[in-house]
């Protein structure tokens, strides 16, 4: 039996997560100039709502005002491109007026999604100082709640785009299968984030263009594509275990539609 879990879970890194950091990299770079520039919006948004009006030496409020709007502006449009990399996660094309019917499909969960962002960039940037500056013990404690409270907020809801994206539905249906999604499979979801992290650390070498923030949306993407063929192969199989799910066997498609590719082949395709 103890091998029967170890096989599984060897399975499970070699097959699943190995197989979504190759998926996640190759349908980037093959849509690189599309990344760019969906990345160039949100980096408009940010020097007309952020940067110019601090340059100009705006009025504290209204700087705050508009990093506010810029918070929600940023959320619609993120929801749109996570419709967008949901179309490059299950290989299909994606053309700009896509965008558009992503933009008024996807509005009400950006709004609620802009609203949560702020609630939690609030709570980063001033309850926590706040509450971590304090000498007594209960502003440790209640730093220290509030801090997992944000860390368990961002586990969950960097699913539910690609959610929405993938079932339609209302938000009240996405959030709770995000919800879902991450108390099944805690340890992936903490990868998830830990990767989407790094993939916006290294676009800073790139001034945010690639991988950018459509790079950690189309990780997110390839991430629900991915785990839901777990869901749909224990409902076609009821009687099966859930900690041996046959990865291989449920990835073959996904493989073949992004082929034998290497780094190697990538840089030097002659010699792969």
């Amino acid at each position: 039996m103890h091998l029967l879990v170890q096989r599984s879970s060897m399975e499970y890194r070699t097959s699943m997560i190995g197989f979504f950091i190759k998926k996640a990299f190759f349908d980037g770079w093959d849509n690189l100039y599309l990344l760019a520039a969906l990345n160039g919006v949100f980096l408009l948004v940010l020097l007309l709502f952020v940067v110019l009006p601090a340059a100009l030496g705006a009025p504290t409020w209204l700087i705050i005002v508009l990093v506010a709007i810029a918070i929600v502006g940023l959320s619609i449009w993120d929801a749109a491109v996570t419709d967008a990399m949901y179309s490059l996660a299950d290989a299909k094309s994606v053309h700009f007026s896509d965008i558009k019917a992503a933009l008024s499909r996807s509005l009400k969960l950006g709004l609620i999604m802009g609203g949560l962002n702020l609630m939690i960039v609030v709570a980063v940037a001033v309850a926590l100082p706040f509450y971590l500056g304090q000498k007594a013990m209960w502003g440790v404690f209640a730093g220290g709640v509030l801090f997992w409270t944000m860390l368990l907020a961002m586990l969950i809801l960097q699913y539910v785009p690609a959610i929405f994206a993938r079932d339609g539905g209302t938000p009240r249906q996405a959030f709770r299968t995000a919800l879902y999604l991450f108390a099944d499979n805690p340890g992936f979801s903490i990868f998830l984030l830990v990767w989407r992290v790094l993939t916006f650390a290294i676009s800073i070498l790139t001034m945010l263009l690639a991988p950018g923030p459509a790079g950690t949306s189309l990780a997110s993407a390839v991430a629900v594509r991915l785990r839901m063929k777990k869901y749909r192969y224990l409902k076609e199989n009821p009687e099966a275990n859930r900690r041996q799910i046959p990865w291989d066997d449920l990835l073959l498609e996904e493989k073949e539609l992004v082929g034998k590719r290497t780094l190697k082949g990538m840089i030097f395709p002659w010699k792969d």
